[in-house]
């Protein structure tokens, strides 16, 4: 690169420009309450706790998914190549819990690590209410662990010729 710009610039832009375009999608989905009140005039059904508990779930997920796709765009020069390594990672990420239900053989402490990382089980816990500051830890935490990386390896760019 020939821009006075850093590399961990260059990382932290690309990974914040995607994550507003992630947020700008969610966007619509705050106007269905809106129009839920306006239509019906009371809040929405259901617990408001449930509804942000389902919302923080859904960002903290984006921005490691995000961080996992920008990871996996500096590894390689072609897009459909990251964009398939990416979507083999984060597959494989999201259905990790259901691994334990196909796989009978597997040992209980195997079985709850699974379970642990499992996205699936982590959106249930937030989304009925439940503030546990276990899956935001992990999810911050390994979203910075993937920038890190990201980093690293586009550093390593200079070196390759």
């Amino acid at each position: 690169m020939t821009a006075p710009v850093r590399d961990w610039q260059v990382v932290l832009a690309k990974f914040f420009g995607a994550l507003l375009f992630y947020l700008v999608l969610w966007i619509p989905t705050l106007l269905y309450f809106l129009i839920f009140h306006y239509i019906t005039g009371q809040t929405a059904a259901g617990s408001s706790g449930a509804y942000w508990g389902s919302y923080l779930m859904l960002l903290l997920l984006g921005m490691f998914y995000i961080s996992i796709g920008c990871f996996a765009s500096v590894l390689t020069r072609n897009q459909i190549i990251a964009a398939v390594i990416s979507f083999c990672v984060i597959t494989m990420h999201f259905f990790s819990g259901l691994i334990t239900f196909i796989l009978t053989e597997v040992s209980s402490a195997t079985r709850q690590l699974l379970g642990y990382f499992s996205a699936l089980e982590q959106m249930g816990t937030l989304s009925r209410g439940e503030i546990d500051t276990r899956p935001i830890v992990l999810y911050l935490s390994l979203t910075i662990v993937m920038l890190g990386l990201t980093y690293q390896a586009f550093q390593s760019r200079k070196w390759r010729l």
